[in-house]
C-alpha cells in the first residue's frame, strides 16, 4: 500500500499528518525499498530458500539479512546517529556487496559497514565526553 503508483497509505498519511504529498511519496519508497530489493535476492541467491546445503544457506540469509538493515539505514539516513552524505554512500555499497552472494564481497561489504560502524560510535563518544554533565 505504499508503492507507486497506488500507494493509497501514503494518500492517506499525508492527509492525517496535513503534510506533502510527494515528500510522503518519496519517503514511503525509503522506507520500503529494502523489500523491493528482497525478489531479486533469491534470484541471485538460490541458498536463500534453502536450495543447497546448510552452511551456504546459513551465510546467505545472515549476509543478506546485515545487507538489507544495512540498504535500509542508508536510504533513512541513521545508523546510530544520523548519516553524512559519505557515510551514507559507503553503507549502501556496503549493503549492495552484502547482498550480493560471495564470500569475497561479503568480506569487503562487513568491513565497510564495521568501519563506518566504529567511526559513529567514536563520534558518539567524542559529543558524549564534549557535553556538560547536569
Amino acid at each position: 500500500a505504499i508503492t507507486p503508483p497506488v500507494a493509497l497509505a501514503v494518500y492517506a498519511a499525508a492527509a492525517l499528518a496535513k503534510s506533502d504529498l510527494w515528500s510522503s511519496g518519496y519517503a514511503a519508497i525509503r522506507v520500503g525499498a529494502a523489500g523491493f530489493i528482497v525478489p531479486f535476492m533469491f534470484i541471485y541467491e538460490p541458498s536463500l530458500l534453502l536450495i543447497g546445503d546448510w552452511q551456504d544457506s546459513l551465510t546467505a540469509f545472515v549476509s543478506a539479512s546485515i545487507g538489507t538493515a544495512i540498504l535500509a539505514a542508508s536510504l533513512m539516513g541513521y545508523l546510530l546517529r544520523p548519516l553524512v552524505l559519505w557515510q551514507r554512500v559507503v553503507l549502501f555499497a556496503a549493503a549492495l556487496l552484502l547482498i550480493k552472494p560471495g564470500l569475497i564481497t561479503d568480506a569487503i561489504g562487513l568491513g565497510l559497514m564495521l568501519g563506518i560502524l566504529l567511526l559513529q560510535r567514536a563520534e558518539a563518544k567524542r559529543d558524549a565526553a564534549a557535553s556538560p554533565s547536569i
